[in-house]
């Protein structure tokens, strides 16, 4: 029965890591998997062995979660593309004041901390407006550039991926490399696939241990770094029309205040609500650790 439950735990976790916005990592947290997967993702061959099984079990869920996501997402990029990223630009604004209470937790964030909260909204200001510039097609085939591209991007957001707050998917999407996964992994083209497994892995082995340890020792200034690039997403999300540079296709659509737009401010508002409505079931879940954290 506790495998059965892990693969459930799974699922749930990866359709979060297929959500933007929606954190892999706050979504272990709340499943109560966090501690048990970092420890168990390592190097030490002993280590893995005795959590082969619950790892195993993890892995398969997170698996069928995000196929599951894969088909339905991609439908929705492709129809309703305007209130796709509106429903994430929500669920992003839902889940700043999960992510400010994790960063005050032990102390208040201090003028200090915009310095390292400018340097996380700079940069993802500044990969936005390069990857706007750079090839917006979704990659089907693989080149040398587009193998090692990819490679390098699933490691950035494997390492976001396990960070509780943080969204693997919304990097990729920052990245440029979202729509590309999501169309792999709904066709099931293994080739594209490929880099994006082994980024993903490198990345979950190499980073654990980093983000562990920058969470114990610099809790706040990491928080600080991790508000600035969530905050900056807003930026990267908002819809707007781009040329594939390829093709000359025009790709996305900008947002207009007419009936589509309301809607999508509508959606907006629903994905708001999705992480504080989960936010408030792990409230009632753990009172205790609620009236700890005031």
């Amino acid at each position: 029965m506790e495998h059965i439950i892990n693969v459930l735990k799974g699922v749930v976790i990866g359709v979060a890591n297929a959500i933007p916005g929606v954190s892999g990592g706050t979504m272990m947290v709340i499943m109560k998997v966090f501690d048990r997967l970092l420890g168990a993702v390592t190097l030490n061959l002993k280590k893995l062995k005795e959590n082969f099984v619950f790892l195993l079990t993890i892995i398969i869920g997170m698996g069928i979660g995000v196929i599951l996501s894969a088909k339905v997402l991609n439908i929705c990029f492709e129809n309703f593309y305007v209130q796709t990223q509106f429903f994430f630009m929500g669920v992003v604004l839902g889940s700043l004041p999960m992510i400010y209470k994790e960063a005050t937790k032990e102390k208040k964030l201090e003028p200090l901390h915009l310095i390292p909260f400018a340097i996380g909204l700079g940069v993802i200001i500044g990969v936005t407006v390069i990857s706007m510039s750079a090839t917006n097609s979704v990659i089907t085939s693989l080149t040398p550039v587009t193998f090692f591209y990819l490679l390098m991007i699933s490691v950035v957001a494997a390492a976001a991926m396990i960070m509780p707050g943080l969204s693997g998917s919304l990097v990729l999407l920052i990245l440029g490399g979202y729509q590309t996964v999501i169309n792999a992994v709904d066709e099931m083209n293994i080739m594209v696939l490929i880099p994006v497994g082994i980024g993903i892995i490198l990345g979950i082995l190499l980073c654990a241990k980093v983000i562990t340890l920058c969470l114990k020792k610099w809790q706040r200034g990491t928080y600080a770094v991790i508000l600035g690039l969530i905050v900056g997403s807003f930026y990267a999300i908002w819809p707007r029309e781009t040329i594939d540079s390829v093709t000359g296709e025009i790709t996305g659509a900008s947002f207009e205040f007419n009936s589509t737009g309301i809607i999508a401010i509508v959606i907006g508002i629903i994905g708001i609500l999705l992480p504080l409505s989960m936010e408030l079931i792990d409230r009632k879940k753990n009172p205790e650790a609620a009236k700890s954290a005031k």
